[in-house]
């Protein structure tokens, strides 16, 4: 990572927590060395304040992380869990440049075939959306969304889609907030 980054690479780290990997102090330890390094952080509510113990609001847990660590943007997922079929999927980017927060309407009452992924598929769609909308976090977050929402409906751990289905749902749930039914 270090040699990437003293290339001028962009180094994304997504934080993927298994307490029977390592115990959360040691878990710590790594991640803090590593973070310097980082340009774009994916870390879960739960993660920040069990592994890295912050306090506080997300929003002020990410601004914390971009502050203490100089990192460039830090997403957070944010997922409600209504029953094991059904959820409500949304996120927040902190971008620390010009120091603002993005969200947008959560998609809600996915009915979920397979979770598996779906947190992947987030940051696949995330950094996609950076790399084709120009660094925009507000392009970056509709594409995080839409694919992790996407993928919680369609079996297996990889998100099988196309962009033009991505795109349709991107666009319906701007237009008003609703889940078309999926093109396939």
């Amino acid at each position: 990572m270090r040699r990437f980054k003293e290339a001028g690479a962009m180094i994304s780290f997504d934080v993927n927590y298994r307490s029977n990997l390592w115990t959360g102090e040691q878990a710590r330890a790594c991640i803090e060395e590593i973070l310097p390094l980082v340009d774009i952080f994916f870390c879960s509510e739960d993660t920040a304040r069990l592994t890295f113990r912050r306090e506080g609001t997300l929003k002020e847990i990410m601004k914390g992380f971009a502050d203490d660590y100089q990192i460039s943007v830090v997403a957070a997922t944010q997922r409600v869990v209504h029953s094991p079929r059904n959820h409500t999927f949304g996120s927040v980017i902190y971008e620390a440049e010009k120091e603002r927060f993005y969200e947008e309407e959560p998609y809600r009452n996915i009915e979920i075939v397979d979770r598996i992924g779906s947190g992947d598929a987030y940051i696949s769609g995330v950094l996609y959306g950076f790399l084709n909308g120009n660094m925009d976090c507000a392009k970056a977050l509709e594409f995080g969304d839409a694919a992790s929402a996407l993928k919680n409906t369609i079996p297996g751990d990889l998100l099988i889609s196309d962009l033009t289905e991505t795109e349709a749902i991107i666009k319906g749930h701007q237009q008003d907030g609703r889940q078309l039914e999926m093109v396939r």
